[in-house]
């Protein structure tokens, strides 16, 4: 979903590497061609955090405001990928020329069939050049992205299977027809994804992501659901050490759906209701509501239960894989706390 501020952020990103780090830092762009649904060329920033060391994966982390801003550029998230020898990726804010013959005010195409799926392997070529790490031409990815490009990191699956090792769909959402009800990824959904929605978001809401992991889920998908109670639109750094101990279990030590073991919640309506009328729209992005845009009932987490069996317990419902005990205990405690921080954590 389109979010007013990104404009700004994208702005800055373009005229300045994101953000300072240690290691090396590599930019490039990608001419967009004929057939490609791209408003102008498309820009990346590459951080090596070892340049002596050959890259064994790249961690993708889409600009999609603040929150991953500050992935990219948080400690932990390099200390993490320096430990295992990964790459970091941000790719700038690209626009397309229209979103289904509509004018969308600087949005993106989600669908990465339409130029962004090309555009991100031809800049890990040309990076690959330019870094002097030819193995990023064909380097494993995980994705992160947030509201639209959840939606585009999701589709991503789909789209170069062979290429993705995990996905992590934070609050994700589109517009019409590029929605989460729209995403059916079949022998894809055997990528491990991370799925993370907030309570009370009034924009991507908490009915549609759960859907879509719930269809995945239900066919043998090894993917996770994770609520932030009291959250809107927005603040997924406070997810950071979860999405670190899930990326551990699922990429470093590739666990399995075999192994582990399953997670249950039982959920209330949510009952914050901070949008002004008329809602929507138009909505402001941080307002906390009790719907979606698309009138869909968001929902909060009372209880978590954790079991070796896949059934749901009476009155509750999956919540997903665990792959580790330690990833089982931090999960119930963060989807059961009863409120998340609703700015970005320092």
């Amino acid at each position: 979903m389109r979010l007013a501020a990104f404009a700004f952020l994208a702005f800055v990103a373009l005229v300045q590497p994101a953000i300072a780090a240690p290691g090396a830092v590599f930019q490039t762009s990608v001419a967009r061609q004929a057939g490609d649904d791209l408003a102008a060329d498309c820009r990346y920033e590459l951080t090596i955090l070892d340049p002596a060391k050959p890259i064994k994966a790249v961690w993708v982390i889409f600009d999609r405001g603040r929150d991953m801003l500050r992935y990219y550029g948080d400690p932990d998230v390099h200390a993490f990928a320096l430990r295992h020898d990964w790459a970091l990726l941000l790719p700038f804010h690209c626009p397309a020329k229209s979103y289904e013959g509509r004018p969308e005010n600087g949005e993106m195409h989600v669908d990465p069939a339409q130029g962004l799926g090309r555009a991100l392997f031809a800049a890990l070529t040309q990076l690959a050049e330019r870094a002097h790490h030819p193995e990023l031409a064909t380097s494993r990815l995980i994705l992160l992205g947030f509201s639209g490009t959840g939606s585009l990191a999701a589709r991503f699956a789909a789209y170069a299977p062979d290429r993705l090792a995990a996905v992590i769909a934070s609050d994700p959402g589109h517009f019409e027809p590029l929605g989460m009800d729209t995403i059916d990824l079949a022998s894809a959904a055997t990528i491990p994804q991370l799925v993370l929605a907030g309570s009370a978001d009034a924009i991507s809401g908490t009915t549609r992501p759960y859907a879509y992991f719930k269809r995945h889920f239900e066919r043998g998908a090894p993917w996770t659901f994770v609520v932030q109670n009291a959250v809107p639109h927005c603040c997924i750094i406070n997810a950071k050490a979860l999405v670190l101990r899930w990326l551990d279990a699922v990429v470093i030590q590739r666990l399995t759906r075999a192994q582990g073991s399953y997670g249950f919640v039982k959920i209330a309506p949510s009952t914050i209701d901070e949008c002004p009328a008329p809602y929507p729209p138009p909505k402001p992005i941080w307002c906390r509501g009790t719907k979606d845009v698309w009138g869909g009932e968001n929902w909060s987490v009372t209880q978590a239960a954790i079991s070796n069996r896949d059934e749901p317990p009476p009155g509750m419902q999956s919540a997903g894989w665990l792959p580790t005990q330690a990833f089982a205990k931090d999960w119930r405690a963060f989807v059961t706390k009863a409120a998340h921080a609703i700015t970005s954590l320092p």
